[in-house]
């Protein structure tokens, strides 16, 4: 059972996630952090198979998250997710972090799942 760590600074963007989950994979564990400081802070006291990492949050971006998630859980996957950025954007983004997948919140309903599934059969 893998166990996810949703990482977005609005919780109606966490509780949304959280819906999504139970009720298409209602057996995966669920984490999560309101800022990508205590994202990381639960990277030291747990492992995570999966981190979902919204770009754009105040204290500390997904991206300044995803690079220092790289070097304390190197096996963690990785998946952004944002409004904000276009599917380019994002994917020159992810490509500079080595950041595995990219999500618009949008379409997260249609694709996070099978994203993420994707990943964890790597």
């Amino acid at each position: 059972m893998p166990h996810i760590l949703i990482v977005d600074d609005h919780k109606e963007a966490r509780d949304n996630l959280r819906a999504l989950f139970k009720t298409q994979q209602p057996y995966w564990e669920l984490s999560e952090a309101e800022s990508g400081k205590q994202a990381l802070e639960m990277f030291r006291k747990a492992q995570f198979e999966v981190v979902i990492l919204d770009i754009v949050m105040e204290e500390m971006s997904g991206i300044e998250a995803a690079y220092e998630t790289q070097k304390i859980a190197p096996d963690t996957k990785i998946v952004i997710i944002s409004s904000r950025y276009t599917a380019r954007d994002a994917s020159v983004v992810a490509r500079l972090l080595g950041v595995n997948a990219f999500v618009d919140k949008a379409q997260a309903a249609e694709t996070l799942i099978p994203e993420i599934k994707r990943l964890l059969a790597v």
